[in-house]
């Protein structure tokens, strides 16, 4: 690789040092303008020699390749970006569901569990944890399935003993 781009800087180089004699040896006026635009030309193509062999095919291919990749790499990131945002949703929808308990006066552990639907995660199902009474229990529910929509079908408790 190395040795590639000293061939090609020898090669600008050489290109420039024809056109500047090229310049010297050409009488002023009309000639010596055609002879800079050819020079001028020459010293282009001595630049873009590293990518005249490549054919339309090779980029082609390299293009195709890169974008396969590339959409590889966003579908990666879009399930990532979606289990991330499931389990963000799971735990504010719990903090949510304790910040509730504690207004009806009871400490529960809650957990929740989202689904996608319609492009976003949901929750669908609730379990608590937690000394409630028949009460706190009804009012939890009635509020879940208000404020989250988790149909009460979908909500569990698991009564424990005060300590």
């Amino acid at each position: 690789m190395l040795e590639e781009i000293g061939q090609w800087l020898t090669g600008i180089t050489c290109a420039a040092l024809v056109a500047a004699l090229a310049e010297r040896l050409t009488p002023p006026g009309p000639v010596r303008r055609v002879g800079r635009f050819t020079t001028g030309l020459v010293l282009l193509l001595a630049m873009l020699s590293p990518l005249l062999p490549l054919r339309g095919e090779t980029l082609s291919r390299a293009l195709s390749q890169y974008r396969l990749e590339l959409d590889g790499y966003r579908q990666e990131l879009a399930g990532e970006s979606r289990e991330a945002m499931k389990s963000i949703i799971e735990e504010q929808c719990a903090a949510y569901i304790q910040d509730k308990a504690e207004t009806l006066g009871t400490e529960c552990s809650v957990e929740v569990d989202a689904e996608e639907s319609g492009g976003w995660p949901v929750p669908r199902r609730v379990t608590v944890s937690g000394p409630l009474t028949e009460e706190q229990q009804a009012e939890l529910t009635a509020l879940i399935e208000a404020e989250l929509a988790v149909p009460a079908e979908e909500q569990s408790y698991q009564i424990q003993e005060e300590p």
